[in-house]
């Protein structure tokens, strides 16, 4: 293999029919590159000022090449909108991605590289350098456009092959043999990954072949040589992320816990965006113990959180699971009342970060996350208050909240026996095909835990014996609410079954013994029919009227299925 490295395409760029467009949002630099765009020869230019401007032209035209301003506006940086690009499949495989930006430090430089773009433009620049910039991107989205073709109409092997002989042919290209080691390992044939591996280290060798030779290393069930061969790379290159990624997986995995928090601590401090190492920075600090770290942790996820979709909540809902398992372990009282402060702020923090069509969800789920505390610590009243508080915006409408959210309460709703709810939520999330990872751990925990299912089975059949005999029988009604609550203390169907029955039965039971019930659903917010069936009610005890059974009071008929386990499968799927 020749050592001279050869271009797969020498052909200088069509630059007088290249669709570009150019995203800042700043006006004048705008019309500034666009200057220099039409010195290199680029006719066609079109210009966005913010990210839903980028959305709207790359729905409507096919771009060869794209430069995006690092620093747009508050809302996301370039990066995160290449991301988002990416994500809509707004991107053709074809198309030249360039990052620019007059910032240079550390942080910006590892965050725009982070998305792989083409090529990263240092601004100011001159035309000249520009132009060469440009060629280089577009010569590179030229040499991959036939290989993600192949991959995508002729699975991994075709592309393998297709790389293997462009290789051939052409010789050396740093693209095209990083798209090979990376397919090679993730179609796990590891004789051949060793073998191009070996080819390239000797004589093209760069980081990404080190990088691939300690996963083969670690692959091949030697973690501790692995982890000296990325402290031998980091040594050579301090500011490569994704050995520092590997080295504190590998450290984690070894049992070497602080090593590892160390490793990606040094990491997030490099790309403080990256909220994927944020959240491995908190899990290695609650894994260890170590609250300092967590917080900190949860500060810069919250202040970096990837707003451009759902992918936030889930991002906090991760953090808040790692959370916890610190706050559960730790004995201390008071280290308890000062994390969950910290939580607090975190949440602040999150709430600043967001759009505010967003911020409804933050509110639903911190509501959540501290039923969830109270809960485990005994304050169940406290818990349920929080719980239907975070949900109340949404009583008519839960199918509007995202699936993580669900997730989230359906475990709660469940310990408290809030049947309405659980149906409306179950109903919601049956119709759902796709779940984030978190999600769908939490709803396969739950699918699991057949004694639930069991009790929700019971609880719901016990109920509508109880509305059933309601009327006509009080007090064998109220003998199943008052079965219900021994098991589900504070299910508000059953204590608005309870007062309702003993109003049935004048001069059997004094006003003071309704306080109970009263007290459980007094001041929560309740469902659109539980709320009109306490108003009722209460109306009823403020005027003190002693109704005969012939009475006439808005009362609920709910008539639901009872929940099935069967309900449950689709959401797994």
């Amino acid at each position: 293999m020749p050592d001279k490295v050869h271009k797969l395409n020498l052909t200088p760029p069509p630059w007088h029919t290249m669709r570009v467009l150019v995203i800042d949002d700043q006006h004048s630099a705008q019309s500034l590159m666009k200057g220099m765009l039409l010195q290199i020869g680029i006719r066609h230019i079109d210009t966005a000022s913010t990210y839903r401007e980028a959305i709207n032209h790359c729905q409507h035209t096919t771009y060869q090449l794209i430069l995006v301003d690092y620093h747009l506006d508050h809302t996301l940086t370039g990066s995160e909108l290449i991301s988002l690009l990416r994500k809509k499949q707004l991107l053709s495989p074809e198309c030249g991605l360039v990052i620019f930006s007059a910032d240079t430090s550390t942080r910006v430089v590892l965050a725009a590289l982070a998305v792989e773009p083409d090529a990263f433009l240092t601004l100011p620049m001159p035309v000249i350098s520009l132009q060469n910039k440009l060629c280089q991107a577009w010569q590179n989205s030229q040499a991959r456009h036939p290989v993600y073709q192949r991959l995508t109409t002729q699975g991994l092997t075709e592309g393998i092959r297709y790389c293997k002989q462009q290789l051939l042919k052409h010789g050396p290209d740093y693209q095209l043999e990083h798209l090979l080691l990376d397919m090679l390992m993730e179609s796990q044939d590891w004789p051949q990954a060793q073998r191009y591996t070996s080819l390239f280290r000797k004589y093209h060798p760069c980081v990404k072949v080190s990088l691939t030779e300690a996963r083969l290393y670690a692959q091949a069930g030697d973690k501790p040589q692995a982890m000296q061969h990325l402290q031998h790379l980091l040594e050579k290159s301090p500011l490569c992320l994704e050995a520092l990624d590997l080295l504190a997986n590998y450290q984690a995995e070894n049992q070497e816990v602080l090593a590892a928090l160390t490793t990606a601590q040094r990491a997030l401090k490099l790309s403080p965006s990256a909220s994927h190492r944020a959240l491995k920075v908190a899990q290695l600090a609650a894994k260890s113990g170590q609250s300092e770290p967590l917080v900190q942790a949860g500060m810069t996820l919250a202040t970096h959180l990837p707003i451009i979709d759902i992918g936030w909540i889930i991002c906090l809902a991760e953090f808040s699971d790692t959370f916890e398992q610190l706050y559960f372990t730790t004995p201390s009282a008071q280290t308890q009342r000062q994390l969950k402060v910290q939580l607090l702020k975190i949440t602040q923090r999150a709430h600043h970060r967001l759009l505010p069509a967003q911020r409804h969800f933050l509110y639903c789920f911190q509501q959540l996350v501290l039923a969830r505390l109270l809960l485990a610590q005994g304050s169940a009243l406290k818990a349920k208050r929080r719980l239907l508080l975070g949900l109340s915006g949404y009583f008519n409408c839960i199918h509007k909240l995202p699936s993580v959210i669900l997730a989230e309460a359906l475990p709660l709703l469940l310990q408290l026996g809030e049947t309405t709810l659980i149906a409306d939520a179950c109903q919601a999330l049956k119709h759902r095909n796709r779940f984030d990872g978190h999600s769908r751990h939490r709803l396969q925990a739950l699918r699991e835990n057949s004694l639930a299912f069991d009790a929700l089975r019971w609880l719901e059949t016990t109920l509508k014996t109880a509305q059933a005999a309601r009327l006509p029988r009080p007090a064998q009604a109220l003998f199943h609410f008052e079965t219900i609550l021994r098991d589900y203390p504070l299910c508000s169907e059953a204590h608005l079954g309870r007062i309702d029955c003993l109003l049935r039965m004048p001069g059997t039971v004094p006003p003071e013994l309704y306080r109970q019930s009263l007290t459980a659903v007094r001041f929560m917010p309740l469902p659109p029919e539980l709320a009109t069936w306490r108003h009722a009610l209460s109306n009823e005890l403020q005027t003190h009227k002693n109704l005969s059974l012939q009475r006439q009071i808005s009362a609920i008929q709910r008539e639901l299925p009872p929940i099935q386990i069967t309900t449950w499968s689709p959401l797994l799927h």
